[in-house]
């Protein structure tokens, strides 16, 4: 068997992201034994152009602005070889060369298995693609969901367009808010509100922030991008006072500190909920609705730049 190499993951994901998605790159480096190449997707499909079109359906709208990346896979590798994808919340603990030399058997995509005793639905947040096989393209997809040849959870969560799809790799790759010592290959840090990098709640939070402090430790990444992340709103404020007090696990941070966060920090998917809630109102015209989200895109832009 003639092995691809580098190993090429995409991840889908967005600007927003970013730290979450750097502390993704550094465990999967650290545990691979073949060359590895990380690219997230929104970059890949901005400078090659792939337009993705705009859903005329509310119902069928992308649940996340990175929900239809995935889709563009298969032109970007120029509809060859074969190609990971993931989340950027997810954290890696065994060599993805697992992953990578499976056999497609024929199978158009792999995807995870979810074990029936989790009672949660499989994801097709950690899949392996044979783009030879998907001759799809993003913008017949979209067309397709327009005009109501599948639903938008037939696309999302039984990725109808695929021919052949296998729930072959084991559950272990995609460990949703779990974690087994010596078993979990990938946790999935599925929990919105409650990511490590935004919330000190979660249980797992010290796993997460464990590895942020290898990283920077091994000058992958620098306390100064944490920082900017933190000013863009983009992270939570905790996590500077975590590093520079090299406290690995958030749970552990006083009451001071983490209310702190209470009072200056909000989510990013927080803040689109209201503006979206606004965009759906019928009684409401299309200029003020054009008007409320220019003044959120200027809003968000000016607090970026700071």
């Amino acid at each position: 068997m003639t092995v691809e190499s580098p190993i090429q993951i995409f991840v889908g994901t967005e600007k927003e992201q970013l730290l979450a998605l750097k502390v993704l790159e550094y465990s999967i480096h650290k545990h691979s034994t073949l060359p590895v190449q990380v690219t997230p997707l929104f970059a890949a499909i901005e400078q090659i152009g792939i337009n993705i079109p705009v859903i005329k359906d509310k119902q069928k709208q992308p649940r996340t602005p990175f929900s239809f990346q995935r889709f563009t896979i298969p032109e970007l590798k120029s509809y060859r070889g074969r190609a990971i994808y993931l989340d950027s919340d997810m954290q890696v603990f065994q060599d993805i060369k697992e992953l990578w030399l499976w056999n497609f058997d024929g199978a158009d995509i792999l995807s995870v298995y979810e074990p029936e005793s989790s009672q949660r639905s499989s994801q097709f947040s950690v899949m392996v693609l044979n783009c030879e096989q998907l001759t799809w393209k993003i913008e017949d997809l979209i067309e397709d969901l327009n005009r109501g040849k599948w639903t938008y959870e037939q696309l999302m969560f039984e990725l109808a367009p695929a021919k052949k799809i296998s729930q072959v790799l084991p559950s272990e790759w995609n460990d949703l808010e779990r974690y087994q010592p010596g078993k979990t290959a990938l946790t999935h840090y599925t929990d919105m509100p409650n990511q490590p990098w935004l919330n000190v709640s979660n249980p797992l939070g010290w796993l997460w922030c464990q590895e942020l402090f290898a990283a920077i430790q091994d000058k992958i990444i620098s306390l100064k991008f944490v920082e900017e992340q933190v000013k863009k709103g983009w992270v939570r404020p905790s996590l500077i006072y975590q590093l520079k007090h090299e406290i690995i696990d958030p749970l552990s941070l006083s009451k001071e500190v983490i209310k702190r966060d209470e009072r200056l920090f909000t989510p990013p998917h927080a803040w689109r909920k209201p503006i979206k809630f606004l965009m759906e109102q019928s009684y409401l015209p299309e200029r003020i609705k054009r008007i409320i989200y220019r003044l959120y895109a200027e809003a968000r832009y000016v607090y970026q730049q700071r």
